[in-house]
C-alpha cells in the first residue's frame, strides 16, 4: 500500500494507520509529497509507486485524493481508496471543488496566500481540521502545519485514475 497525505500536513499523520496495516502483515509506504503543485505531488507519488514490488493499493486523504486521482494510472496501482478525500474529475481541482460550498458546510480557515503558499489560521484550526482529535494533538498539528502551495490547490486533474478501464469492481461475499 502507498498512503498519500493531504495539504498542511506530512505523511506522519498516517502513523496509526501504518501501524495497524503493518500489524496485519501489509507492506506500507508513505509518500512525502511537498504539496507545492498537483503535478509535482503526483510525480513524487509515482516515484514511490515505482519502488513497490507488486500490485499496490493507493490511498489518499483530503488533498491526497486529488494526488491519487492524478497518479493512480501508474501500472502498479491495483485499487484506489479515498479516505475523507477529494476525488476530482478531469479538469477539476481541489480549489474548484471547494469554491462554492453549500450553506452550513464548514469551510477551512485558510489564510490569504502569502508568497504563493497557504496556511490555516491556528485559532480555528482544531474545529475545521482536527475536530476529532484530543486538544493536545490538534494543537501540535496546528503548530507543525506545512505550507500548501496555491498551485497545489489549483492543480487540475488531467486524466483521473478512477475513470480508467483499470478500475476494478467489488462484490460483497455471499452468505449461504
Amino acid at each position: 500500500m502507498v498512503l498519500a497525505h493531504g495539504g498542511f500536513v506530512d505523511g506522519s499523520g498516517w502513523r496509526a494507520v501504518y501501524d495497524l496495516l503493518r500489524a496485519d502483515g501489509y507492506h506500507v509506504s508513505i509518500e512525502q509529497n511537498p504539496t507545492l503543485s498537483l503535478d509535482g505531488d503526483a510525480t513524487v507519488t509515482r516515484q514511490v509507486l515505482g519502488l513497490q514490488d507488486g500490485p499496490t493499493v493507493l490511498v489518499g486523504h483530503s488533498y491526497g485524493g486529488a494526488v491519487i486521482s492524478e497518479a493512480g494510472t501508474h501500472d502498479k496501482v491495483a485499487a484506489l481508496v479515498y479516505v475523507a478525500a477529494f476525488a476530482p474529475d478531469k479538469g477539476e481541482s481541489v480549489g474548484s471543488l471547494t469554491a462554492d460550498p453549500p450553506p452550513g458546510v464548514p469551510v477551512p480557515p485558510i489564510l490569504p496566500p502569502k508568497d504563493g503558499y497557504l496556511f490555516l489560521d491556528r485559532a480555528d484550526f482544531s474545529p475545521s481540521f482536527a475536530g476529532d482529535l484530543p486538544a493536545d494533538r490538534a494543537a501540535f498539528l496546528a503548530d507543525s502545519q506545512g505550507p500548501w502551495g496555491v498551485d497545489a490547490l489549483g492543480g487540475r486533474v488531467t486524466e483521473p485514475a478512477c475513470g480508467t478501464s483499470r478500475a476494478g469492481t467489488w462484490s460483497p461475499p455471499t452468505t449461504a
